[in-house]
């Protein structure tokens, strides 16, 4: 099973941006050295009121956090394509990718309802899921596109590439892979393009039926974070569903999809509770708008029972084995589960619980690596 992590952010705490970098890169070192497959790094904008500090170019980030590690992978959760222009971010992907040399995961989203999503493109913004939804889906068209064509050209709702009417000047700038006979410009290309072949791996955060048979039909891979194990088999057995369709062959349960999980170990269950109880009753009401409606998402009709939404936000969580919080022993069973019911290969660590100290967040990831992920290791 593979077992990555993201960074720690102190969300929610005025903490100071040149030790958090300090500790982002211990933590990469940290990481390397418990043997995880990679890191993933958020992308969010103007402070979230304080909660995400994680930055707001994963990219970038990830290239520095590069310097500290020769092995680990990076990935992003995720890139919010509807920010970005296509081509800047498919050659900012390229060039990381040539960096490291083939050590990149891509990870996308659309986005999530705040104030950064009108300010990079008017139609990002997600009160209209319609709108940013089309930019987003042909934002990934032309990423696929320049990512894995030599030559190509692009004609939609928000782009047009090449823009039409350049004709070069000096005849001797002519290549029939990109200009017509009379050299106008007809087809791009980035440079460079990608270290791995066709591309890096691409995988969407993806919470919906729709969602993943959309990634599903475009051989992109998916990682949900905050399903119940019921709603995870729902979406995958439909991307299962339509990949196998799309790419005409058998697609096992749990191929090229993953699962993020907010995560706090301690040597007991109780100390472990004790602890993540506060911040996560934080992180959960800061982001649950309509707790009722919430609720349903993120578990399926039949996993619902009396009594369910009165539960605090933590009990909640905890019931529906939404977050792993408690010793690594409890933390086995629970993975134990994901991969016993779901055939799950893949999860990532999310380890941004308010309130936490950084030697806390280390005693973690220590205790994962050294007494979880072992028992994982065939």
């Amino acid at each position: 099973m593979r077992f990555d992590s993201t960074l720690f952010y102190h969300v929610g705490d005025p903490y100071p941006w040149a030790t958090l970098f300090d500790e982002m890169h211990e933590t990469v070192e940290l990481v390397d050295e418990l043997g995880f497959t990679g890191l993933w790094l958020a992308e969010h904008h103007f402070a979230w009121d304080g909660w995400y500090r994680s930055g707001s170019n994963p990219l970038l980030l990830g290239a520095d956090c590069a310097r500290h590690s020769d092995r680990l992978r990076f990935g992003q959760c995720g890139l919010i394509v509807p920010d970005w222009h296509p081509i800047r971010l498919a050659e900012d992907i390229a060039t990381f990718d040539q960096i490291t040399k083939g050590r990149v995961d891509i990870g996308i989203a659309p986005g999530i309802n705040s104030r950064a999503c009108k300010n990079f493109h008017p139609a990002g913004d997600r009160r209209d899921r319609d709108l940013n939804r089309a930019l987003y889906e042909e934002n990934v068209e032309i990423l696929l596109k320049a990512l894995t064509e030599e030559a190509w050209s692009h004609e939609g709702r928000f782009h047009t590439f090449p823009a039409p009417g350049w004709k070069e000047a000096n005849p001797m700038a002519h290549d029939p892979r990109f200009h017509n006979e009379d050299n106008e410009v007809v087809k791009l290309s980035i440079q460079p393009g990608p270290y791995q072949t066709p591309r890096p791996p691409i995988y969407a955060m993806s919470e919906s039926v729709p969602s993943v048979e959309w990634c599903a039909s475009k051989g992109i891979g998916t990682m949900c974070q905050h399903l119940s194990i019921g709603r995870i088999r729902e979406n995958w057995e439909a991307y299962r569903k339509v990949a196998a369709e799309t790419q005409g062959r058998p697609f096992a349960m749990g191929e090229d999809v993953s699962i993020m999980r907010t995560i706090y170990l301690a040597e007991t269950d109780e100390e472990a509770i004790a602890t993540a109880r506060p911040g996560i009753e934080r992180l959960t009401k800061w982001a649950s708008g309509n707790i009722y409606r919430m609720r349903q998402g993120l578990v399926t009709p039949d996993e619902l029972e009396d009594g369910d939404m009165e539960l605090d936000g933590f009990d909640f969580n905890m019931k529906h084995d939404l977050i792993i919080v408690g010793s690594p022993e409890t933390a086995v069973k629970k993975i134990e589960r994901l991969r016993d019911e779901l055939n799950c290969q893949h999860i990532a660590l999310f380890l941004n619980v308010p309130g936490l100290s950084f030697e806390q967040v280390k005693n973690c990831l220590r205790l994962f690596g050294e007494r979880v992920m072992p028992r994982f290791a065939n």
